[in-house]
């Protein structure tokens, strides 16, 4: 090697030693481990929604051409739950011991989109259906008065144990962006203590997470439905080791539009490419994961990024094929379920070793 190639060799690694030293970098990729993981062999159909319930064992919807269902699994993999027949997009348990669940309506019977409420015997006590499967349901919350918040692909909507609808968001039909209601495909809708909405859309060319009062006014959102590379930087897409850099070598931080690592947080841009999951934490922050980036955020009220990690780390040497429905389980633990190119599946709940969780801890909702 010549004297020449060896001070360049020297000058690049120099630089990227100096870098590594000063930028405010979020947690790395390799940073994240596992704390859990649920290995199922079924290819039949993958898990799409996981809970982690209270006791460590995984509440989850299993879909797919053969056997869907709803089950509990302990973290070793023994079923010790299940209702059958069910094309679930979500489930969640509810404080009385029943399981909420938002049902696709195919293939079981009786073969139409509905949210039912199973008891451990397996003998469903309550149920609203759906007109057709364009309103097939994609979450359920049971709200402590008793009304259920049911989220559908372009609506949400509030729903009494009579079955009357007494809130609504939504056109229920695809609108064009900007119009007032316009959701483009939202996974889940939650009521807020102070009687809020909080609404992650998901979108298909990038995502947002809103909040929305009683009257239906947008109180508070960050994302606005697309992603793509900012037109001053332009920045490239991570790619599958994790690598986050603009056209300049510049490091990324996740969630930020434009940001290199050294742009103030004041002058940033949330942008989300896929989010699955928000919870509001007790101090008035918000946990996103952006399944699309494989990154947890937590952002401000006044819409800065507190903090942010991957999880990508943890998904190293395993042939992923697809991430579904990733959701926080507080600052520092995501919960992953996936389905890897042999079309077996894996649940993981990943966490970030350098990222404690601070502050209080919070109830998920119901």
């Amino acid at each position: 090697m010549t004297m020449r190639a060896n001070k360049f060799l020297a000058a690049v690694l120099a630089i990227f030693l100096a870098a590594a030293a000063i930028l405010p970098l979020p947690a790395a990729a390799q940073e994240a481990a596992v704390e859990v993981e649920y290995r199922d062999d079924i290819t039949v159909n993958h898990p799409y929604y996981v809970e982690q319930l209270p006791g460590g064992n995984l509440l989850m919807t299993r879909v797919g051409h053969l056997s869907p269902a709803v089950v509990e699994v302990t973290p070793a993999g023994q079923e010790v739950w299940s209702y059958q027949g069910v094309q679930a997009a979500a489930a969640r348990r509810l404080a009385n011991g029943n399981t909420l669940i938002a049902d696709s309506g195919a293939p079981g019977r009786p073969f139409v989109p509905r949210v039912i409420e199973v008891n451990p015997a397996g003998r469903v006590v309550w149920e609203y259906r759906l007109p057709s499967p364009a309103r097939a349901p994609r979450y359920a919350q049971r709200l402590s008065g008793g009304n259920t918040l049911i989220t559908l692909p372009y609506q949400i909507i509030e729903v009494t144990p009579d079955k009357r609808v007494v809130w609504s968001y939504g056109w229920g039909r695809p609108v064009p962006p900007g119009t007032p209601g316009h959701l483009a495909n939202p996974v889940q809708a939650v009521r807020l203590p102070n009687g809020h909405t909080l609404i992650v859309d998901q979108g298909f060319t990038g995502g947002r997470v809103l909040e929305i009062d009683a009257k239906k006014q947008v109180v508070w959102q960050v994302g606005d439905g697309t992603y793509g590379p900012h037109p001053a930087i332009q920045k490239a897409a991570p790619d599958a080791t994790g690598n986050n850099e603009d056209q300049n070598g510049k490091t990324i931080v996740p969630g930020r539009d434009g940001a290199t690592a050294s742009t103030t947080a004041a002058t940033e841009k949330v942008r989300l490419k896929r989010p699955t999951g928000a919870v509001r934490l007790p101090n008035g922050n918000t946990l996103i994961a952006d399944t699309g980036t494989s990154t947890l955020l937590e952002v401000s009220p006044d819409r800065q990024i507190i903090s942010s990690w991957s999880w990508r780390g943890a998904l190293a040497g395993l042939p992923v094929m697809n991430q579904w429905l990733v959701t926080p389980l507080d600052q520092s633990r995501v919960i992953v379920p996936l389905t890897l190119t042999s079309s077996k599946s894996r649940v993981l709940v990943v966490t970030s070793p350098a990222l404690l969780p601070y502050g209080a801890g919070f109830a998920a909702p119901n």
